[in-house]
C-alpha cells in the first residue's frame, strides 16, 4: 500500500448502547396533550424495542408493532391499543420476575388502575407512572447486566 492510514491498523470495538432510564409519565402526559396524542407514537416505539431487547421471547417472536396497533385503534375504538398495552404489561411483569427486580407491577395494575380506576380519572395517571418506573428499573438492570440466564 502506498500510504498508511490510521484506520488500517485500528480495531474498532463495538460499544453496546445504553437503554434510556429517564422515561417520565409526566413528560408523556404533557407532550401527549400538546401534540394531540401523536407523542405516544414516539414514546412507545422505542419502548417496545427496548422490551424486546431486555426480555426476548423464547420462541423468537417480537412485540406487535405499535404503529399497527395505533392504526387499528382508529377502526376498533382503541381496543387494539388496550390489547397492545396489556401485552406490554405482561412482558414487563415477566421481565421483572426473570431479572428478580423487586417492584410491584403486574397485569393487575393494568386491570385495576388503567381500566377500572379510569372512571375516577386518576387511574391511567397512576398506571403510566408505574409503567415508566418499571421500564426504567428494567433498563437500568439491563445496562448493568445485559445477559442473564432465565
Amino acid at each position: 500500500m502506498a500510504y498508511k492510514y490510521n484506520y488500517d491498523t485500528e480495531e474498532v470495538q463495538f460499544k453496546e448502547t445504553k437503554l434510556p432510564t429517564n422515561r417520565s409519565s409526566l413528560k408523556y402526559w404533557i407532550f401527549s396533550f400538546l401534540t394531540c396524542g401523536f407523542y405516544t407514537i414516539f414514546f412507545f416505539i422505542p419502548f417496545s424495542f427496548d422490551i424486546d431487547k431486555i426480555a426476548p421471547k423464547r420462541d423468537g417472536t417480537k412485540t406487535f408493532n405499535y404503529i399497527a396497533a395505533w392504526v387499528c385503534a382508529w377502526f376498533t375504538g382503541s381496543i387494539a391499543l388496550l390489547i397492545w398495552l396489556y401485552h406490554i404489561t405482561e412482558r414487563i411483569e415477566e421481565a421483572l420476575e426473570k431479572r428478580k427486580i423487586d417492584y410491584d407491577f403486574s397485569t393487575d395494575d393494568f386491570w385495576g388502575w388503567h381500566i377500572a380506576a379510569s372512571f375516577i380519572l386518576i387511574g391511567p395517571f397512576v398506571f403510566f407512572h408505574k409503567l415508566c418506573k418499571a421500564m426504567n428499573l428494567l433498563c437500568a438492570d439491563y445496562n448493568e447486566r445485559p445477559n442473564i440466564e432465565g
